[in-house]
C-alpha cells in the first residue's frame, strides 16, 4: 500500500503548487525555496515530493509549531524586540535541513501535473455534485441516503 500512500502526498504538494503558482502569478511574486512546517514536514520522502513538485528548494525548519513560532516573531515585533519581520524571521528561524529537487523527478511531476493532475477537477467537480445531492436528499427525499436511515 506503499504507492497509496505516496499518491496521497503527492496529491497534497500538487494542489499545494497548482494555488501556490496561482497566487504567485496574480501577484507577480516568485519564491526562490519552500518552507514546509507542520507533520508532515517529519517526513523525508515528503519534503523530497515537495522539493521534486515545485522544483524548488524545500526547507524544513528546526521548529515544527509554525503556529507558535509565527505568534512569537508577531510579538516580538509588536513588542519591538526587532524592528521589523524579516530581521525577526531572520533571527528567530532556524533551518533544519533543505531537500533539493531531483531534475528527472521535477521534470515528471511538470508532465504529469500539466498533463493529468490540474484537469482532475474538470470532471471530480460533476461527480461531487451528483454526490453532494445524492447525501443530501437534493434529488428527493426518497432518492437520499437521509431516507434510507430514517427507514
Amino acid at each position: 500500500y506503499a504507492w497509496i500512500y505516496r499518491s496521497i502526498l503527492e496529491s497534497v504538494a500538487l494542489t499545494l503548487k497548482n494555488n501556490y503558482d496561482n497566487m504567485c502569478n496574480e501577484m507577480n511574486h516568485f519564491a526562490k525555496h519552500v518552507i514546509i512546517t507542520g507533520g508532515g514536514s517529519n517526513s523525508d520522502l515528503f519534503m523530497q515530493i515537495f522539493a521534486d513538485v515545485f522544483n524548488l528548494p524545500a526547507r524544513r525548519n528546526a521548529i515544527n509549531g509554525c503556529a507558535s513560532l509565527g505568534a512569537a516573531i508577531n510579538t516580538a515585533v509588536g513588542l519591538g524586540l526587532y524592528p521589523d519581520y524579516a530581521t525577526a524571521v531572520d533571527k528567530m528561524v532556524r533551518v533544519k535541513d533543505i531537500f533539493m529537487p531531483v531534475e528527472s523527478n521535477a521534470k515528471r511531476y511538470d508532465a504529469m501535473n500539466k498533463g493529468i493532475f490540474k484537469d482532475l477537477t474538470k470532471h471530480t467537480d460533476v461527480i461531487l455534485k451528483k454526490s453532494y445531492e445524492v447525501m443530501h436528499g437534493e434529488l428527493g427525499n426518497e432518492d437520499s441516503i437521509q431516507s434510507w436511515s430514517n427507514a
